[in-house]
This record gives structure tokens, sequence and C-alpha cells, in this order.
């Protein structure tokens, strides 16, 4: 009884139901924070989460979203800082997804997906100069390249854009701070299910383990170009 019951409720989280705009939170989140790190061009690095085809196409209207991070991802790449971007990856079998697969079924193996949903998307699409981070769980830290790579650099703090807010984003937050990682949330340079739990997500990391503020208080932290 107890593993027909958890079926169902997977069936019912992988729903894909499209996604309504909402109003992306903005200046009013920096209240939310217990502290601010003080950025340095020396020390921080952008990262674009798992903006690609299969959850963006979650959207009913993406173009707010992408066009906030566009705009977040140019200002880096002018200002000549770090790049990385980390994206979803298929298990290479069921047993490989652990509690992922009770909790959400097949997600990126389902056999519907195409190599085509897994890419990040063309809008946002990396260069050759920046780093893609494959995860293999939510957050961008575990399992994978991005904290050793932020220590050969000696970076330490990380700004992160894309979706969704209080999932990857949020647990890669909370996992980036148990490394001694401070961790910036972009309140308008994501995107989430809905603006509740957008907001959840800002303002459980503000009080608990990093800080949140908005594309233009980053931008214009960063160095500008020659």
């Amino acid at each position: 009884m107890t593993t027909h019951n958890t079926t169902i409720q997977s069936q019912r989280t992988l729903a894909r139901n499209p996604i309504a705009p909402y109003p992306l939170p903005g200046e009013e989140c920096v209240a939310y924070n217990k502290i601010s790190w003080p950025l340095s061009a020396d020390r921080v690095v952008l990262l674009v989460h798992d903006m690609q085809n299969y959850w963006v196409d979650l959207f009913t209207d993406p173009a707010p979203l992408v066009a906030n991070v566009s705009s977040l991802l140019s200002a880096f790449r002018n200002a000549r800082l770090p790049v990385f971007f980390c994206r979803g990856e298929r298990a290479k079998s069921r047993f490989e997804r652990g509690l992922g697969l009770t909790v959400w079924g097949d997600g990126l193996n389902a056999a519907h997906v195409t190599d085509r949903d897994c890419e990040i998307i063309d809008a946002l699409a990396p260069r050759a100069d920046e780093y893609v981070i494959h995860k293999p769980r939510h957050s961008a830290f575990f399992d994978t390249e991005l904290e050793p790579t932020l220590h050969k650099m000696n970076r330490d703090q990380v700004i992160v854009c894309g979706v969704f807010a209080h999932h990857g984003v949020m647990v890669s937050c909370i996992d980036g701070y148990m490394r001694n990682v401070q961790m910036t949330m972009v309140a308008d340079a994501l995107g989430d299910y809905s603006e509740p739990e957008h907001r959840m997500a800002l303002q459980y990391v503000a009080q608990m383990c990093g800080s949140v503020s908005t594309r233009q208080r980053v931008m214009d932290l960063l160095p500008r170009p020659d």
C-alpha cells in the first residue's frame, strides 16, 4: 500500500502543468537579508542554473525571465568575469537516480525527453571559455566539479540565477553555504512554479545561508569594460 501511494504522488508531481506568468520579485526582497556579502570582482562568479529547454518550456511566457538572465549574463561577460552554467543530466540507470526515482519519477530519463530538451536554451548558449557543470542531483555542488574549480580560481562568491528558485537554486545555496561559499540569489533573474514558492526560497536563503540581491544591484557592482 505504501509503494502504491508513493507512485501516485510522484505521478502528480511530474505533471507538466504550464507555469502561468507572475510578477518577478524585485527590490523589496533586499529587506529579507540577514547579511549581504560585499561582492568583489576578484572573488565573484555567475552561475546560470538549469536554464534547459525542458524546464524553460514550462513557462507560458518565459520572455521576462530569459531577458533578465540574459542581461545579467551579458554584464558578466562584458566585465570578463567567470561564468558557470549547470544543467541536470540524465542518469545512466534507474538505480543511479536513487530516491529521485521515488520522489520525482524518471525526470529527464523519461522516454519522451530528447537530447534537445536537455540542452541550455539557445538565447543563453555557453561560450567555449565558459564552464558547464553536469549535475546528477538538485545541488550544483553535489558530485560535480564546481567546488574544486572555484578553489583553483580562488573564488568563493557565487551569484545564482535561473530555475527553479525553491528547488535546485535554493538547495545549491544551502550546499554552497556548507562549503563556505558566499551565495547570492538574484530575485528578478530566477523562475519558479509560482510567486509564493519563489518568495519562500528568497526568504529562506536570505535568513539562513546566503543573501538576496537584484539584477541591477549586481550589475552596478561589476567592473565596467575598458
